[in-house]
């Protein structure tokens, strides 16, 4: 068995997808259980239980995946800091100056005319 405790994430932040915010105090505590299946060592286990001031009690998630006979590997990068921006069909990067960038040659610049200009 495994156990991992992770504390000290950067806030805000969210739970998932349902938008659910962790709390402002940063104090979050996430408590993970990993292990096999004692009658099926080809399942994997993964106990979470997440201790959080938002929540009215400690929220617990099992998770569990399933040994594949041949894997194939795929990558899968955290979306976190992502400062990609999609205008219609077309994906662009902020740049650390706030400025839209093409991520591609040859890439045309998006249609700004439906924002204002700033006023000096």
């Amino acid at each position: 068995m495994l156990e991992i405790e992770t504390r000290n994430l950067r806030v805000p932040r969210l739970f998932d997808q349902t938008g659910i915010s962790f709390h402002e105090d940063g104090q979050a505590v996430i408590k993970e259980r990993i292990y096999l299946d004692k009658s099926n060592p080809n399942i994997l286990h993964d106990q979470m239980t997440t201790t959080d001031n938002a929540l009215t009690r400690p929220w617990t998630v099992l998770k569990s995946y399933k040994r594949l006979p041949k894997v194939m590997w795929t990558e899968n990068n955290c979306t976190e800091g992502n400062d990609n921006i999609a205008i219609g069909d077309e994906v662009y990067l902020l740049s650390g100056d706030g400025r839209l960038m093409p991520i591609r040659r040859g890439q045309k610049p998006p249609d700004l005319g439906y924002f204002n200009p700033k006023s000096k």
